[in-house]
């Protein structure tokens, strides 16, 4: 299960929250219901992974600015285990970017389908041989990282007490909410936040203010339902950060994720009627479910984006970023990425960026450790202006849309608004 990459930062960000909401307004009640509440996510996690014959998801999430709204987000995802088949639908809306974007997907052990909002095209993948999907849902709380990271949310807010209300029904349900001022978070958890916001508010995202001082938790709210079962049916929390950028001008930036389980053992996944409409199809012969890149020579050729500064209120384009693929099949990705800069604006073109690169892709045995690789990625290094090998690097290529995004770590852009995705330059 895994979210559109579109989707990351916002997820990044709201999913931290989240955490923080949830851990720390359990824990500020008694003991009890810090456990209630925690048994409850990982009954619920561990059911889905395991036990429930088909359930929905259903994530909300929101990002605003000082009341004006910079991101949304909406999944649902649908599960079966009698058939092995999930069925997703997704829409993205950045303010930022100007942009709203559905994605729909379908997959059985026989078969994948995927449209894009942008895209008429249906894209079908057929195997010739039945895919293992037993793990299709598997539990974040079987994961060694899990038990670290609950270890450290409970060392830093292990002392707040008294200040979540947990009310229990007569059907023997419970409700559990709560609330924390900036006076009420603990120095030490205000100094983590401040530290994670002030690098992930750099200015490197689109449209993003960039934060660089008097940076703090201003507000923690979250509220959960489990039932009489002890499974949680909906939790949500909210997050506010307060912060100044460069010029002084404060920001309260707001952040909500809403997820809800629904229709266990009732929720009904559709395969999809693909009559009359317009499909493009694949047949890869595999013995697992990593069917990689259908096809991987039609991602050869040029890719551009458009490079943005803000400027008296307003969004500039002084350049082009310009992705070169010349070489491409299912073991490697060979190009070369450059950028250049319109007249006027030469202070940018000293700073360029321009290097090649060979990415491999990812193999049965790079698996070993139990953990997913994604088929169609590739992670690359390169030689920064300053003589520095940056690793770390990856390469999307999105067969839904025919786009790429080509991420880039250590990125030195002062002032420059950076976007990894790539669209095709055809004739």
């Amino acid at each position: 299960m895994k979210m559109k990459k579109e989707t990351a930062l916002l997820v990044s960000f709201t999913l931290g929250a989240l955490l923080f909401a949830t851990t720390a307004l359990a824990d500020i009640a008694t003991k009890s219901g810090y456990e209630q509440l925690k048994d409850g996510i990982k009954k619920t996690s561990e059911n889905c992974s395991v036990n429930f014959n088909s359930f929905t998801l259903d994530y909300s999430l929101a990002l605003k600015d000082n009341g004006e709204t910079l991101m949304s987000a909406n999944e649902v995802h649908k599960f079966d285990r009698s058939m092995n088949a999930e069925e997703n639908l997704s829409e993205t809306k950045s303010v930022v970017q100007r942009d709203n974007l559905e994605n729909y997907s379908y997959s059985d052990e026989n078969m994948n389908i995927r449209k894009s909002s942008n895209d008429d095209t249906y894209y079908v993948t057929e195997y010739t041989q039945e895919q293992d999907r037993s793990d299709f849902f598997t539990d974040p709380f079987q994961e060694e990282e899990a038990k670290d990271v609950e270890k450290i949310m409970d060392a830093l807010v292990g002392s707040l007490k008294d200040h979540v209300i947990v009310n229990e029904n007569a059907d023997g349900s419970k409700e559990i909410s709560g609330s924390l001022s900036e006076i009420q978070i603990p120095a030490l958890v205000n100094a983590v936040a401040s530290f994670q916001m002030k690098k992930m508010f750099s200015g490197d995202q689109d449209g993003l203010p960039k934060l660089t001082e008097d940076i703090f938790v201003k507000e923690v709210n979250g509220t959960a339902s489990i039932n009489q079962d002890g499974i949680m049916e909906s939790i949500l929390g909210t997050f506010i950060l307060s912060g100044k950028d460069s010029n002084g001008q404060l920001h309260e930036l707001s952040a909500e994720i809403l997820v809800k389980i629904m229709d266990v053992n009732s929720t009904i996944v559709t395969k999809p009627d693909l009559t009359g409409k317009k499909i493009e199809k694949n047949t890869v012969d595999t013995k697992d479910s990593r069917a990689g890149i259908s096809n991987p020579e039609k991602f050869v050729g040029k890719y551009k984006n458009d490079i943005l500064i803000e400027k008296d209120n307003k969004y500039v384009k002084v350049g082009e970023r310009i992705l070169d693929i010349s070489q491409m099949d299912k073991e490697k990705v060979v190009g070369r990425y450059h950028e250049e800069y319109k007249d006027g604006f030469e202070q940018y073109a000293d700073n360029a960026i321009d290097f090649n690169f060979e990415a491999q892709f990812a193999n049965e045995t790079d698996e070993s450790d139990g953990k997913y690789i994604d088929p169609s990625s590739a992670e690359f290094e390169y030689v920064s202006q300053s003589g520095v090998k940056v690793t770390g690097n990856q390469i999307y290529f999105q067969e839904y849309n025919g786009k790429i995004n080509f991420n880039m770590n250590n990125r030195q852009e002062s002032g420059l608004i950076w976007d990894s995705q790539f669209s095709p330059v055809l004739e």
